[in-house]
């Protein structure tokens, strides 16, 4: 098979770069403190994570809308190639499944809010207000799409240090 050698020299817009990295920034910090939620006791601890969860997953909403914004509008580098037709198809398949997985999350995550009562809790600022279970199929979906983002993010960053070692190509000039 060819070596195939990526143009890494084409970068995403500024405006991309500068969401992705807020959006990975905050996916690692969101991720522990929806982990460390759900081993929690009710408490005012409790409530004030679940407000700090509510914002960032807000923020992380809006800047994925944003971000889909951006791919339409603005020019991007050409898909990476492996030599594989099905890798180079599962390339594009993660790149696009962040997307989804984090709007639907975004709105599992609110729907989970409103439906259960959290949202009460959170705006009243009153921890007797906070449900004691939490668990409604919005609830179940937001929990499964954070192990599909887990692996998502596995992959990609698999993805780049398989570029990385295979290839000697540094797909992160693309995005840095």
């Amino acid at each position: 098979m060819a070596e195939i050698k990526n143009d890494l020299s084409v970068k995403y817009s500024l405006a991309t770069r500068i969401v992705h990295w807020l959006t990975a920034i905050g996916i690692f910090v969101i991720i522990p403190i929806g982990l460390k939620m759900s081993e929690m006791e009710i408490s005012a601890d409790k409530l004030a994570l679940q407000k700090t969860h509510n914002i960032i997953g807000l923020v992380l909403l809006l800047l994925t809308l944003f971000r889909v914004f951006l791919y339409f509008k603005h020019e991007r580098p050409a898909n990476l190639k492996t030599g594989s037709k099905w890798n180079d198809k599962l390339i594009i398949f993660i790149h696009n499944s962040f997307y989804f997985v984090i709007i639907i999350m975004a709105i599992s995550g609110l729907v989970t809010n409103v439906t259960t009562g959290v949202w009460e809790a959170v705006q009243a600022n009153d921890v007797s207000l906070y449900p004691a279970i939490i668990e409604n199929v919005p609830a179940q979906v937001h929990k499964l799409l954070y192990l599909v983002l887990a692996v998502l993010i596995l992959m990609h960053i698999g993805g780049v240090l398989k570029h990385w070692i295979t290839n000697k190509e540094n797909t992160l000039k693309r995005i840095l």
